[in-house]
């Protein structure tokens, strides 16, 4: 039994992430973030304020994403009740996400080449207009390597694979997961979460009689994945470059085995209100949320800097290993929902919408009983 219901899960979680990349840029989002080790030819220091400021809409859509499809109506279960749903989310990139300003930074090393635009796109940008960053020093080349575009696609999907049961005193508990398992060349995905929903008008004076059903709902989503990552030196040549063997022996394989890997954690509580009809049910609420994605960079990657020989200025192979290990907070705080499901028999539909820093779509298609 047990391995039917991992089957199932992974079934559903397979289908669900085949859907998010087929309504999303799929393929082209890996390549944008396989690019990401040519940032660290400047340094860690100066990396660092790129992966920040680039990976922003990344780690705040999925931080928006995770907190969304716990419900599709104030309403609880009875007890034993269930539902079992595929939910997809698209968090709105604001324009102002889009895009950042490399000059305002304060990068040490890296600078902007000459009559070239500062301004350059996120992950959700535009997929041209990329800037470019050199750096140059005694004469010699040391850095030069073009930001990655964007998507060309400002909405960050997050599919959700949500189950829930009823208990006693108005009471569901929700969960959400999806076993690690390698994807295409996304690495291993991992998604959890539990939430719970508990109706409020049973604790209200004349709850029972009230036209509208109030509830109160709270949930934690984990979500996890990784990218692969192909810094390499640039144009090595040992009459100008340190021997790679002054780096320990050094080879080919020293730059394998690059990744780059994202992990969100995300709570949401949100008060409910609504009204459940025999076909039709609307819902709406408030509530706040907040969001934390890790962004770590493991594996040995080039850099160069600038070394005397002889009286020249050589150039000087450099490793760092694991370079970034960052937090970016989500911007999402207060938010407000509304939304309306389409009950059939054993089938839902619901479709809502979230007011937020990152505004939010959302639909959900499953089974419910009770």
């Amino acid at each position: 039994m047990k391995n039917i219901a991992t089957s199932l899960i992974r079934t559903f979680g397979l289908a669900a992430l085949l859907a998010a990349l087929i309504l999303s840029p799929g393929k082209k989002s890996y390549g944008q973030l396989g690019d990401l080790g040519d940032l660290l030819e400047g340094g860690k220091d100066d990396a660092q304020l790129l992966f920040q400021e680039y990976l922003k809409p990344f780690a705040n859509g999925f931080g928006a994403g995770v907190n969304t499809g716990w419900v599709d109506r104030a309403k609880t279960h009875g007890v034993l009740g269930f539902h079992v749903k595929v939910n997809f989310s698209a968090a709105m990139v604001p324009t102002a996400d889009q895009s950042f300003n490399i000059d305002e930074l304060g990068l040490s090393t890296l600078e902007v080449s000459e009559n070239i635009s500062s301004v350059t796109p996120t992950f959700a940008g535009s997929s041209t207009g990329a800037a470019r960053l050199e750096y140059r020093q005694h004469g010699l080349e040391l850095a030069n390597f073009e930001m990655p575009p964007g998507t060309g696609f400002s909405y960050i999907m997050t599919p959700m694979i949500q189950a829930g049961i009823g208990l006693p005193r108005n009471t569901d508990i929700m969960v959400r997961f999806i076993p690690p398992f390698k994807f295409l060349d996304y690495g291993e995905i991992y998604l959890y979460g539990l939430g719970l929903k508990h109706e409020l008008n049973q604790w209200l004076p004349g709850g029972a009689f009230l036209p509208v059903t109030f509830s109160i709902m709270g949930g934690y989503t984990a979500f996890g994945t990784s990218a692969g990552l192909n810094a390499r030196p640039m144009d090595f040549n040992p009459e100008n470059d340190l021997d790679p063997d002054e780096l320990g022996g050094a080879t080919s394989a020293t730059w394998d085995d690059q990744e780059i890997a994202f992990s969100t954690n995300a709570y949401t509580v949100n008060l409910i209100v609504g009204k459940s009809l025999p076909i039709i049910s609307v819902y709406g609420g408030v509530g706040f949320e907040g969001s934390t994605t890790n962004v770590r960079v493991d594996g040995n990657y080039p850099y160069y800097t600038p070394r005397m020989d002889d009286g020249d200025f050589k150039r000087r192979l450099n490793a760092l290993s694991d370079p970034i290990d960052i937090s970016l907070d989500g911007t999402n705080s207060l938010r407000a929902l509304a939304g309306i499901r389409i009950s059939l028999p054993l089938i839902t539909f619901n479709v809502d919408y979230t007011l937020a820093n990152y505004s939010m779509i959302s639909a959900g298609l499953g089974i419910s009983l009770r």
